[in-house]
């Protein structure tokens, strides 16, 4: 395991299969950082289950909430940890436990230089699905209406990436997005995320959170 200051999430690794996203929530402020700071001292001090490749966590700016984003080498290490329990577990609000996702598709944003400098802002939304199936075609049906809304060239002020994941079991998708500034997330998030949620027949209370890094350790 490293760490370093300068250390940032590679949400796109391809030596990740599968990864495991849970909350937890917290008063804000000091607690906010108090829990953040001890998931990270759980990880710094554990040893490692095999198959983990990376830790991230990110604390809200809008709420008392801090995410952890774990990389796994395989479904099957992955699979083997929760059974066995290992491991600084967040619980999702409102769920039974953290969520395992395999990242399905990268939609990168066309304004920024390639490479993109860092990310500074992270928003993270999850939706109910049914089914892979539903899944994949609630994917596509959005990706349709954000060109229909926006232009296929996705040149968006800011934006670096959006990690489209589906959950292992088909029942959710999580969107976990990169952006240059918090503030260039939300005036997307205001005028063309809302609208091609409209489209697709989600609430425009979906929007999700607004998260900043707090640590990446790596193994």
């Amino acid at each position: 395991m490293s760490s370093t200051p300068d250390t940032l999430p590679r949400i796109s690794r391809p030596d990740v299969d599968a990864v495991l996203v849970g909350v937890l929530n917290s008063g804000g402020g000091e607690d906010q950082e108090a829990v953040a700071d001890a998931v990270v001292s759980h990880w710094r001090s554990a040893e490692w289950p095999e198959g983990l490749v990376s830790v991230n966590c990110f604390t809200s700016t809008q709420n008392g909430q801090v995410l952890t984003y774990e990389q796994w080498a395989s479904e099957e290490t992955l699979q083997k940890s929760l059974l066995d329990g290992s491991g600084f577990r967040a619980t999702p609000a409102g769920s039974g436990g953290p969520v395992p996702y395999r990242l399905y598709q990268v939609v990168r944003g066309t304004a920024v230089s390639d490479p993109p400098p860092p990310a500074r802002s992270f928003p993270v939304a999850a939706f109910p699905m049914e089914s892979h199936e539903a899944a994949r075609q609630w994917i596509d049906d959005l990706l349709k209406a954000e060109e229909a809304a926006a232009g296929a060239d996705r040149a968006y002020p800011g934006a670096i990436a959006a990690n489209i994941h589906i959950a292992l079991d088909g029942k959710s998708v999580l969107i976990f997005s990169e952006w240059l500034s918090e503030e260039q997330a939300i005036t997307h998030m205001q005028i063309v995320t809302k609208a091609m949620l409209m489209d697709v027949g989600n609430s425009e209370d979906d929007l999700g959170s607004l998260y900043r890094h707090h640590t990446t350790l790596t193994s």
